[in-house]
């Protein structure tokens, strides 16, 4: 039975929709077991006195005493310890290899829900849900026999002789490894990669229905984040943070052992099972009305429908019918992803269909032995070879059917090119400063630097003239800004000169707009749209003295204009965010020489992009997310670039 989450009221973009909801069971990764504590998932200082470990497993750790007894019961109750000293060693190396962390968390959330009596047979029987967490589809798992269904049944007998060995009553039911398969398949489609810091995925938490609820949409009106819980919290605080929530679950017809679950959710607030567990916050990205659904993203957006589709199917057993999904004709950010650089300007029913198989078969391959064997250059060559081949080159003629795809800079595979490609010349040119990278000559810090300053800037533009027409975009396009600002500081840093004082001089030339610096407790959407459109307009203005320096040596990126605006790839791309008259003042510009002036002009680009990024970021994710501090202490020089 579908659940879902709807306005209490309505609401304004950048408000929180939720309090911190505390998780029904959380595990660390297995890579971060001896560097977090398993509790709040903190980060352990070394040789600190207050750190402790569980004696009988020795495999978790603690920050200090409060978080040793408030998860001690929970891992040697749910067998989380058992499956340490006894069964670790039976799982086969592909278990290993891939991670426990799914497994522990089932362990984990199937204790707690025996605990407050949230697992009901009827519901276990029929394979619906468990402890009002969705467990549909896990049938169709079983059935389609893949790694996925390998990993449920070796997973829950591994659970199973876990559970059997505590001290502890051990609930069955007529298939006896029917509840364990039920919890590992409930954390597998429930549960989250918890992110606290630079990005970096520690571990997974199973929330209750709180935020279980909230559907996927392509077009998301919210999103979240993460928070770590107080210690010593006022429990008063906790029931006050209970009232905050402004989205309620909605259902033509509820089963009870559901609404058990949310009661339960709602009235246990202080003794939470995960009570210094990561906490999560959902927030609103757009303007909602009350009844409306609210809905966060499960996936990558920047996909076709059909991988969108093919995604969900794989981890969810679903198949997505939003607004995005259904629309005929296909929205802008669709068209302009998916459609070969010929068919721009043609109406719908005149395109014929490319092949890109090939291309993203390339792309792939490169990524993947990047990724595997640290070949940046061998990865660099690949890719823009590519790209100087397929980049709005001339076709053939006669070229219409069965034709290879002709790129334009805005297309799909292109964003996953300037992803990978940013990247690699990122960890080329990082590895030249500090001395690591053998075989390239040192001389080639500043060309591996520009590289990644190039391609950096065009896919945080690319994105950006994405999210101009669907603000859904935001979270991608908040990383890619600062992406772009960290290289363009490398850049300027990479020639030795004294960036401090051009940074100064940047810093005091460089006008933010006005609401930038306002509060986002509650924005009106023509506030919003209005500041990004500015952001924008500032970033295509000094761009257009940079740009033509940038690509100097880039094959590829020299067929592209410019990396902000894009209007001149045809009719259909939406309007330029400068009038025709500034574009022609600012379009003729030197590319031969670096100069003070060019310096200047990629600071004050720097700090452009550093500050939408911390704009966007205390908008979508609120003021104390992680990226928002990051481009606070980079605009601040706090840091280093590229920490």
């Amino acid at each position: 039975m579908a659940m879902e989450m709807r306005a209490r009221e309505s609401v304004n973009m950048s408000e929180d929709l939720s309090g911190a909801i505390a998780p029904y069971a959380t595990a660390l990764h297995d890579a971060f077991l001896h560097s977090h504590c398993s509790s709040c998932f903190s980060k352990l200082l070394s040789q600190s006195p207050c750190v402790t470990s569980c004696t009988t497993c020795c495999s978790v750790r603690y920050c200090c005493s409060e978080c040793l007894s408030s998860d001690s019961v929970v891992h040697s109750s749910s067998g989380e310890c058992c499956f340490f000293v006894e069964h670790l060693r039976r799982a086969s190396p592909n278990y290993v290899t891939e991670g426990t962390s799914d497994l522990r968390a089932a362990l984990r959330l199937l204790y707690v829900l025996e605990m407050h009596d949230l697992v009901l047979s009827d519901q276990i029987n029929r394979y619906s849900r468990i402890g009002g967490l969705s467990a549909s589809g896990i049938e169709e798992a079983l059935e389609e026999g893949d790694e996925i269904a390998e990993r449920i049944l070796e997973g829950s007998l591994l659970m199973s002789s876990a559970r059997k060995a505590r001290a502890q009553t051990y609930v069955s039911f007529l298939d006896g490894l029917k509840v364990e398969r039920m919890a590992l398949w409930a954390v597998i489609t429930n549960s989250v990669e918890v992110q606290l810091d630079e990005g970096l995925a520690m571990g997974i938490a199973v929330y209750g229905p709180g935020f279980s609820w909230f559907n996927h949409s392509c077009f998301p009106n919210a999103s979240y984040r993460f928070v770590l819980a107080p210690k010593n919290e006022d429990p008063l605080s906790r029931i006050s943070d209970k009232s905050k929530s402004r989205a309620v679950p909605a259902s033509k017809g509820v089963a009870a052992d559901m609404w058990h679950a949310w009661h339960y959710e709602e009235a246990d607030s202080t003794n939470a099972p995960c009570k210094y567990g990561p906490r999560v916050v959902v927030r609103c990205t757009k303007p909602i009305n009350k009844g409306d659904e609210v809905c966060i993203a499960y996936i990558d957006l920047l996909q076709t429908k059909e991988t969108r589709h093919s995604d969900l199917w794989l981890k969810y057993k679903f198949i997505c019918s939003c607004n995005r999904c259904i629309a005929s004709p296909e929205p802008y950010v669709d068209l302009i992803l998916n459609r070969d650089a010929r068919d721009l300007n043609k109406p719908e029913d005149a395109i014929a269909a490319p092949i890109v198989e090939d291309l993203d078969d390339d792309l792939q391959q490169a990524i993947s032995e990047y990724s595997l064997g640290d070949d940046a250059k061998a990865c660099c060559d690949m890719i823009e070879r590519m790209l100087s081949e397929n980049l709005m080159r001339v076709p053939h003629k006669g070229e219409l059917t069965g034709r290879k795809q002709i790129l334009h800079p805005l297309h799909r595979v292109c964003f996953t090119a300037y992803m990978a490609l940013a990247s690699a010349y990122r960890f080329r040119a990082i590895s030249l400063k500090t001395g690591s990278l053998h075989g390239e000559n040192s001389d080639d810090l500043f060309r591996m630097a520009k590289a990644a300053a190039a391609y950096s800037l065009v896919l945080a533009g690319a994105m950006n003239h994405l999210f101009l027409s669907e603000c859904s975009f935001m979270m991608p396009l908040s990383h890619f800004l600062i992406g772009a600002g960290q290289s363009l500081f490398f850049l300027v840093e990479s020639t030795k000169g004294e960036t401090g004082q051009y940074l100064s001089e940047a810093r005091f030339t460089f006008h933010s707009c006005p609401e930038s610096s306002a509060k986002h407790d509650s924005l009106k959407y023509s506030e919003f749209r209005s500041t990004c459109e500015g952001f924008g307009k500032q970033m295509l203005s000094l761009s257009f003295h940079c740009w033509p320096f940038l690509v100097q040596g880039l094959p590829c990126l020299e067929k592209v204009k410019n990396p902000i605006d894009f209007s001149w790839l045809g009719t259909t791309i939406h309007q330029s965010l400068l009038p025709e008259e500034d574009y022609a003042n600012l379009s003729a510009q030197d590319p031969t020489s670096f100069t003070k002036e060019q310096k200047e002009c990629m600071l004050r680009l720097a700090i452009c992009c550093v500050t939408y990024c911390k704009y966007l970021t205390s908008i979508c994710y609120g003021p104390q997310h992680y990226l928002a501090v990051h481009a606070k202490d980079i605009l601040e020089g706090s840091i280093s670039i590229y920490t």
